[in-house]
């Protein structure tokens, strides 16, 4: 079954799946499934995901719904983060 790598960061970490705290997790990859249908499914529809990063790369806000998922992608989220 195809898969990717989710990684949740900072307070996003709290509210995801099993609490993961930026370790790997795996998570199924449904056909079609974009960066937006996998935040859904972590039950993190709702929060402000500042940073996301797809392999490597920034994916800008206008671009999350429509960026398709791959097996073997590893897809990083972060909130807004301040402090100093």
């Amino acid at each position: 079954m195809p898969e990717i790598t989710l990684k949740l960061f900072a307070s996003l970490a709290k509210v995801g799946p099993e609490n993961i705290g930026g370790e790997i997790r795996k998570i199924p990859l449904q056909t079609g499934d974009t960066i937006t249908s996998i935040a859904e499914r972590a039950d993190l529809s709702g929060k402000n995901l500042h940073l996301v990063i797809l392999n490597g790369t920034y994916i800008d806000k206008d671009k999350r719904s429509s960026t398709q998922l791959s097996d073997g992608d590893t897809l990083s989220l972060w909130p807004p983060v301040v402090g100093g």
